[in-house]
C-alpha cells in the first residue's frame, strides 16, 4: 500500500539533508546566499562571514562596516564556530536585508534578527527567534516578517522588536515573505503557500502543491507567482487563493524568486534553464527556455534592458527579453553564485561566494567594479 505520509517524511528529510550539506560545506570555505539591496543612494549587502555593510553604489566604496556582538550569559550566542575550519560572527546569512523607517533589518541563520541604523551603522535592536533562519525579511505594515526552521512566521515590531503574533505552519519556513496590501505571503516546506493578514496573523487562505516552497513569491498585478519542489511554477489569485494556472515543462525544482516585465514571468530552474512564461496563461514566451549550462539558484533580475541571470558556476548572463537570446556573457566571477541578484539604476550586482561583491552595467555586461567584502 502506498503510504502517502512516509513519502512525505521522506522528501522533507532528502530536502533537510541538502541544506544541511550546504552549511556545513561552508565550515571549509565561504558560506550562505545573502543578499543586496539599496534606498537613498546606498547599497547595504549582506557578507559570507556574518556582517552587513553600507557601500556607495557608484564606487563600491564603504560607507560602514557593522557586525553583531557576542551576548554574554543568556540567549543564542552570537558567535558560531565551526570547528577546524574557522568561526564566523553572528552566523550565516541567508536572504537581503530589508529597509524601512530609516532602518536596516538582517536575520541571520543563528536565529537572531538586527536593526540597525541605515546612516551610522549602530545597531539599535536584536531579537532570539530560538530557531535557525534560512530565509530574509520582508517590512510592511509596521512589522517585520521572518520565517524559521521551527516552522514558525514571526512577526516582529519594526521600532523594538518585541514579538506582536506567531504563525505555525507544518513544516519549516526557509522562504522570504512577501507583504502587500495588508497581507504577509510566504511558502513553507509542508508544500502550502499561505496568505496571512499582517496585521494579526489570521490565515486568509492556503495553496497546496506537490512539493516544499522555498521560494520567495513576486506579486504581481493581484496575482502571485512562485516555484515548487514539485518540479512547476504557480500563478495563485492574490484574493482568493485559487490557482490561475500552471506550468510543468520543467524538469527540477524551482528555487530562486522569478522576475517580471511586460506581461512575461522569467524563472530560473534547477534544471539548469531559464524559462519565460506568458504571466496571463503560464505559456511559454519564447522560442526554447534559455540553457545557463548549470543550476540555476540565484534570482535573476532586469537591469538595462536586458534579463540578467547567473548559473551556479558563477557565468552571468545578459538574455534579450523578448527571445531569450543571449546579448553578453560576463566569465569574471571565479566562485559560485548562489545569492540573488539586485538591480538598480541599470546596475546589475552580484555578492558571490568569494565575499566579493560585483558591479555589471546590466545592458552590455561590463564590469564597472567588483570589491571584497571582507574586513
Amino acid at each position: 500500500m502506498f503510504d502517502s505520509r512516509r513519502t512525505r517524511l521522506t522528501k522533507t528529510l532528502i530536502i533537510a539533508i541538502l541544506l544541511a550539506a550546504l552549511v556545513l560545506s561552508g565550515c571549509a570555505g565561504k558560506r550562505g546566499w545573502p543578499g543586496t539591496v539599496s534606498e537613498g543612494g546606498t547599497l547595504y549587502v549582506g557578507t559570507m562571514d556574518g556582517r552587513a555593510v553600507a557601500l556607495n553604489p557608484d564606487s563600491g566604496s564603504r560607507k560602514w562596516d557593522w557586525q553583531p556582538t557576542a551576548k554574554q550569559g543568556g540567549q543564542t550566542a552570537s558567535f558560531l564556530s565551526c570547528g577546524a575550519g574557522g568561526s564566523l560572527v553572528g552566523g550565516l546569512l541567508y536572504g537581503a536585508p530589508a529597509i524601512a523607517n530609516g532602518l536596516v533589518y538582517v536575520a541571520f541563520h543563528t536565529g537572531m534578527v538586527y536593526a540597525i541604523d541605515a546612516v551610522s551603522g549602530t545597531q539599535k535592536w536584536d531579537y532570539d527567534l530560538r530557531s535557525t533562519v534560512s530565509g530574509g525579511v520582508a517590512v510592511g505594515n509596521d512589522t517585520l516578517f521572518v520565517g524559521s526552521s521551527n516552522g514558525k512566521l514571526s512577526a516582529l515590531n519594526v521600532g523594538n522588536g518585541s514579538l506582536k503574533w506567531e504563525f505555525s505552519s507544518e513544516n519549516e519556513i526557509w522562504a522570504t515573505p512577501a507583504v502587500v496590501d495588508g497581507v504577509v505571503y510566504f511558502g513553507s516546506l509542508d508544500h502550502s503557500f499561505y496568505a496571512l493578514n499582517a496585521a494579526d496573523g489570521t490565515k486568509k487562505w492556503a495553496f497546496k502543491t506537490g512539493g516544499g516552497i522555498a521560494s520567495t513569491p513576486l506579486l504581481v498585478e493581484g496575482a502571485i507567482y512562485v516555484g515548487s519542489f514539485d518540479n512547476k511554477f504557480y500563478a495563485i489569485d492574490a484574493d482568493t487563493g485559487a490557482q490561475k494556472w500552471v506550468f510543468e515543462g520543467a524538469g527540477n525544482w524551482f528555487w530562486s524568486q522569478a522576475a517580471y516585465n511586460n506581461g512575461t514571468i522569467y524563472a530560473g530552474c534547477l534544471d539548469h534553464n531559464v524559462y519565460a512564461l506568458d504571466a496571463g496563461n503560464g505559456t511559454p514566451a519564447w522560442p526554447q527556455p534559455f540553457k545557463a549550462g548549470d543550476q540555476v539558484k540565484s534570482s535573476p533580475v532586469i537591469a538595462g534592458g536586458v534579463l540578467v541571470v547567473a548559473s551556479e558556476v558563477g557565468t552571468v548572463y545578459g538574455l534579450d527579453l523578448k527571445t531569450g537570446g543571449k546579448k553578453w556573457e560576463f566569465d569574471g566571477v571565479t566562485t559560485k553564485v548562489l545569492s540573488a541578484l539586485y538591480g538598480a539604476g541599470g546596475t546589475v550586482y552580484i555578492n558571490s561566494q568569494d565575499n566579493k561583491l560585483y558591479a555589471l552595467d546590466g545592458e552590455t555586461g561590463r564590469q564597472i567594479w567588483a570589491v571584497p567584502l571582507s574586513k
